[in-house]
């Protein structure tokens, strides 16, 4: 993880972060370090900009619940034959 020294805070700063972390039950370093962390967090626009790149990746329409039950059989018989190979050459009945 990464570091700050942070130099010359105010003092009257120093001490309202100290009172807030004390009241808090919390140390002054883990309350600095959890106001930086929601500082740093992505804005409302950001996180609604990238949801919106997203679902430009997705093209055509939803697939309805019919069509996900044929993925998943289709998924699962694939995965049949590839474990009925893989047994067979465990076994050494093929190639």
């Amino acid at each position: 993880m990464g570091q700050i020294l942070i130099r010359n805070i105010d003092d009257e700063v120093h001490a309202r972060l100290k009172a807030q972390a004390a009241a808090r039950g919390r140390s002054l370093e883990a309350h600095v370090r959890d106001l930086l962390s929601d500082s740093a967090k992505p804005s409302k626009t950001e996180v609604l900009a990238r949801a919106a790149e997203i679902r430009k990746s997705f093209r055509g329409p939803p697939m309805t619940a019919e069509q996900h039950q044929a993925r998943i059989e289709e998924s699962k018989r694939a995965l049949d034959e590839r474990a009925g190979r893989l047994s067979d050459l465990a076994r050494g009945t093929k190639d």
